[in-house]
């Protein structure tokens, strides 16, 4: 079975194949850089890719392939419905969940604790507290005891869950579909977008970017969350970019605090601002830049979980994970 390895290369990614290929040494696992025909003459002789991004053109070459394992767990960037129309599998990977869990978690307690605030005014010499008189009212907010709402409820927010409980949190989930009993660490299930938005005072957002969830927080669910915190670590476009701003600028939302975007660096632009609106000049926003899912132990994760992916694929026929393309992921 021949691979082709379409994804950032690193050391890990190197020891884990050579791992695979000592265990399965039938295979072979082709490097674009390494040889000296162009990508899509490479593609025309591969059954599997290693990697998330291919166009649609590209596709085109791909006449023997039968599946593709992304090492992270957006699909939104292929095309979908290409790959659907020749049964092609998409596997992608769920490894690093619970550290974008964790700095979605961090990112909440940095937020309501307005420690990048306090220390950027500190360094300036302005203090906040007691020590200048400050009410309590506009010091910091604590999570404990607080609504939590998450809306997507994979391997990111079921390990949010499980980090807040011991807040003595109460935690809301959003499904689809009915099911038969809580699930750990959930208090509550809902069914209505608008009725978890209303019962929560801290939203997070960790669903995945498909034509349902495109601006699912829409301009009017903003304007109707009033003192609430939102922290999005899913995709930029599950929000409505200029409702966000105004929600910001007319005081409606408490807090934001956002790992992904609306816009994106390129290779010919390196530095663009994220959003088409100025909401970093509110003090009650974190910027992030997407890197919930890239730290050493993230991405170890998702390579663990995708080389994992593809032994089972080898020995059983099935990846440890399947895109659901009526779902889109």
């Amino acid at each position: 079975m021949k691979f082709l390895f379409l994804h950032k290369f690193n050391s890990y990614w190197d020891k884990k194949l050579n791992e695979l290929k000592l265990d399965y040494p039938d295979i072979e696992i082709i490097f674009p850089e390494k040889e000296k025909l162009s990508k899509e003459e490479l593609l025309k002789d591969v059954d599997a890719i290693i990697g998330g991004f291919i166009t649609k053109k590209e596709l085109e070459f791909a006449k023997k392939l039968k599946i593709i394992f992304v090492p992270f767990a957006g699909v939104e960037q292929l095309p979908l419905d290409d790959l659907k129309e020749r049964n092609i599998i998409i596997s992608n990977a769920h490894g690093n969940g619970k550290y974008v869990a964790e700095r979605a978690v961090a990112l909440a307690l940095a937020l309501l604790g307005k420690i990048i605030y306090f220390h950027n005014d500190l360094k300036k010499g302005i203090w906040h507290g007691f020590t200048v008189g400050e009410s309590i009212f506009e010091s910091w907010n604590s999570i404990q005891g607080k609504k939590i709402g998450i809306m997507g409820f994979g391997a990111i927010g079921q390990n949010i869950a499980e980090f807040l409980k011991p807040f003595n949190t109460k935690i809301y989930i959003l499904k689809n579909n009915k099911i038969a009993k809580l699930p750990k660490n959930v208090d509550k299930i809902y069914y209505n977008v608008d009725k978890i938005i209303e019962d929560s005072e801290i939203l997070f957002l960790t669903l995945p970017l498909t034509e349902k969830t495109y601006e699912i927080i829409n301009e009017e669910r903003l304007m109707k969350m009033k003192d609430k915190f939102l922290i999005n670590v899913g995709r930029g476009k599950l929000i409505h970019e200029e409702g966000l701003y105004n929600a910001l600028k007319n005081r409606i939302l408490k807090g934001v605090a956002l790992d992904v975007w609306f816009n994106y660096p390129t290779s010919k632009n390196k530095n663009v601002m994220p959003s088409n609106y100025p909401i970093w000049e509110f003090d009650n926003v974190i910027l992030s830049p997407h890197v919930g899912g890239y730290s050493y132990h993230a991405t170890t994760a998702g390579i663990n979980y995708t080389i994992d992916s593809i032994k089972k694929y080898l020995k059983e026929g099935m990846p440890l994970s399947i895109v659901d393309y009526n779902k889109k992921y």
